[in-house]
């Protein structure tokens, strides 16, 4: 009985043994049960340096599996917004509001008068004194001045019958002449609801003051 056995023994290693060899090759398998084939690649079926498993339920052809996935590459921020500059306001000019302005020597109406300005004349304050404007050439009263804002220069016309201009942005202050329909207006400044420019008149002489928005477009 035990020769039997033995007999049966030996007869299933020598079965065993061809299909062992078939499934394995020279190298040690690292944790993961499989290595890379480095020795008679071909004769297993594998190309040389091809990493596989021995374990069959893992992939023998791939590569080394790993636990940990790879991580996604970064979303670029976008580049921050440059801050919105804001247009600086445009300072209004001041100029003279009548035909003849007497500029004093101090800053009273009883001083002498050193010259006069006319109408349209650019003045620029140089000092804070409540009822006069200090220029170069002396002092000019607050009361003989108006101001517009500049504007970027363009043309306009006249669609009334008679365009009236004035000598301050009021239709109450003083009449400087009119222009006639469609007669064209040089504008460089505006205040409120009026423009500030010159045409001509119906004589063809130059005409400067304030006219309305509402006639003159």
């Amino acid at each position: 009985m035990k020769k039997a056995a033995f007999l049966f023994a030996l007869i299933l290693a020598v079965i065993l043994f061809p299909l062992q060899s078939l499934e394995a090759h020279p190298g040690r398998t690292d944790a993961n049960g499989g290595h890379t084939c480095r020795t008679n690649c071909e004769k297993w079926g594998l190309k040389y340096g091809e990493y596989h498993y021995h374990n069959k339920g893992s992939n023998s052809s791939g590569g080394r599996s790993s636990g940990n996935s790879q991580a996604k590459p970064a979303t670029p921020k976008p580049p921050a917004a440059k801050p919105v500059q804001q247009p600086k306001p445009v300072a209004p000019k001041v100029i003279v509001a009548v035909e003849q302005a007497n500029v004093f020597a101090a800053p009273s109406a009883d001083s002498p008068v050193t010259t006069t300005l006319w109408y349209g004349f650019e003045l620029v304050d140089s000092g804070t004194h409540p009822e006069f404007v200090a220029i170069g050439q002396g002092f000019v009263s607050k009361k003989v001045i108006t101001s517009y804002t500049p504007i970027t220069p363009k043309t306009v016309s006249i669609h009334a019958e008679k365009g009236f201009f004035f000598a301050t942005p009021s239709a109450e202050s003083r009449g400087r002449g009119y222009a006639v329909q469609h007669a064209l207006v040089q504008v460089v400044g505006e205040h409120g609801d009026w423009y500030y420019g010159s045409t001509q008149d119906a004589q063809g002489n130059v005409l400067v003051g304030f006219v309305s928005k509402s006639v003159a477009y």
